[in-house]
């Protein structure tokens, strides 16, 4: 899947469709855990996520374009803890970042492609 920058940003981001999540130490150890209303909201987008795809793990995926990177993630949902994770496909998404306690991940529903777009990037001051 061929997707530009460019591409993507030509339109003003729909700011519904940010999932922001600052990382805790648990999100590091073990799945990343993601904010409710704002999964919520995505899933409702998305259209025709089910709740047995939930429980077993909706195959997502998250494309970090400025590496021209992609990674297979699982979205799950808990009855029992009542709550939204990455789990499958976390560590190895989460270690090519060199995520940490503390920093904050951006992810955004681009519906066009059906993908999570990474909205972190790094970049340099000019001087």
């Amino acid at each position: 899947m061929d997707i530009a920058i460019s591409n993507l940003f030509s339109d003003p981001l729909h700011p519904a469709l940010i999932i922001s999540k600052t990382l805790s130490e648990t999100d590091i150890k073990e799945n990343m855990r993601l904010p409710k209303q704002e999964i919520e909201y995505v899933l409702a987008i998305m259209g025709g996520v089910t709740a047995e795809e939930l429980q077993i793990g909706k195959k997502v995926i998250i494309s970090d374009l400025v590496e021209g990177d992609q990674y297979e993630v699982f979205l799950k949902y808990s009855d029992t803890k009542k709550k939204y994770t990455i789990g499958e496909g976390w560590a190895k998404l989460r270690d090519s970042l060199d995520l940490e306690e503390g920093q904050t991940l951006k992810l955004y529903w681009y519906q066009d492609f059906k993908i999570f777009v990474i909205l972190n990037f790094p970049y340099n001051l000019l001087d």
